[in-house]
């Protein structure tokens, strides 16, 4: 079976850097383990360095669309690769902003194959643009009609499923939810040389509550790695900001920390999935927001698993960040539940044998 991975930039370097062990598979979803014996793999992905001249005259419209929805439409690398796209047995789409073209081209009947495409916000940025512009709205009408040519839409964790359902209006038989995973060889504890009492923060997508935690932080000395923009009036001695790390200082910076926060807005989709099973991962107990879209209550666990917090309450954060500083032999304890956990939960491989599963299902 031919099967062809649609990725939005930057997975061939990154494939490249797992396999000289330089950095790990997360954003390859299950691609270098899905069983190469059964499954003929391919892949496209986008250039924004590209000359082509399809991308040139697709970027007014690309531009356009993604100024009303804040997600793109790259019908370029859709066009650009038709041929091989074509020539698959199963499409899968791995963000939004490859997958909307190709349910467009489905509507149409101009792909006949069937498709696995893998949504992450789409609906919660439908929701917010639909309050604010009739473009919103037409937008979500046209998206919904897309959306239901589809064979089966896939969200990354159970608190996306609704906002799906009600935006896009998706028969409730055609969602399935897929654990999101880490890769665990590369996250990996450091248990021999401590840590160096710093709390970690990273992430830059626009759930990111950084405000709440920098009025909480107090004296602790804080780490984050973010693109966010920060009011200098904020930063204080005892907080270090900064935005461009390798795969491998990443890890460091997780192993080395005593703890990991995430702080959330409330939103319906799964934000900080990926720093979160990291740091789990890597043996470090993390405080995240519980928001609508966690994505596994039932297995992120407060005390257990994780530590949960209320979303923008600066006192439930404060007091969190407190006991956790204080409790250390239990936060230990938390940290290698986290990583038991995504060994046996949240892994890339375990990713990639649900989604050789789904691509089964929907060629028969």
């Amino acid at each position: 079976m031919r099967c062809i991975f649609l990725f939005r930039r930057n997975r061939t370097v990154q494939l490249q850097d797992w396999q000289k062990k330089l950095g790990p598979a997360d954003f390859l979803y299950g691609f270098p383990f899905i069983n190469s014996d059964h499954f003929k793999l391919d892949f496209v992905e986008g250039d924004d360095d590209s000359k082509n001249w399809i991308r040139y005259l697709c970027y007014p419209l690309e531009t356009a669309i993604s100024r009303v929805v804040e997600i793109g439409f790259s019908i370029h690398i859709v066009l650009i690769n038709w041929r091989r796209i074509q020539n698959a047995d199963v499409i899968i789409s791995t963000v939004d902003t490859c997958g909307l073209p190709i349910a467009f081209f489905k509507w149409l009947k101009l792909i006949s194959k069937p498709v696995l495409y893998i949504s992450q916000g789409l609906a919660h940025r439908l929701s917010d643009c639909k309050r604010h512009s009739n473009f919103g709205k037409l937008f979500r009408y046209l998206y919904a009609m897309f959306f239901n040519s589809l064979e089966r839409v896939i969200v990354l964790g159970d608190g996306s499923v609704s906002s799906v359902v009600r935006e896009l209006e998706v028969s409730s038989d055609k969602i399935f939810v897929l654990q999101f995973g880490v890769d665990d060889q590369f996250w990996v504890p450091d248990y021999d040389n401590g840590n160096d009492n710093y709390i970690f923060s990273i992430g830059t997508d626009a759930a990111r509550d950084y405000d709440t935690l920098i009025n909480v932080i107090g004296d602790y000395p804080l780490k984050i790695v973010s693109r966010h923009h920060f009011p200098q009036n904020l930063i204080t001695r005892n907080i270090d900001i900064s935005h461009q790390h390798t795969f491998l200082e990443l890890k460091t910076l997780y192993q080395r920390s005593r703890f990991v926060v995430i702080p959330l807005h409330d939103v319906d989709q799964p934000s900080g999935q990926s720093a979160a099973l990291q740091a789990m991962a890597c043996g470090r107990p993390v405080i995240i927001s519980q928001t609508k879209g966690l994505w596994d209550p039932e297995h992120m666990i407060h005390r257990e698993t994780c530590y949960l917090v209320e979303s923008g309450n600066e006192d439930d954060l404060r007091k969190t960040i407190d006991y956790v500083y204080d409790h250390p032999l239990e936060a230990e304890v938390v940290g290698r539940n986290g990583r038991a956990l995504v060994e046996n939960r949240y892994s890339a491989r375990l990713l990639a044998n649900d989604l050789q599963r789904h691509i089964l299902e929907i060629y028969k």
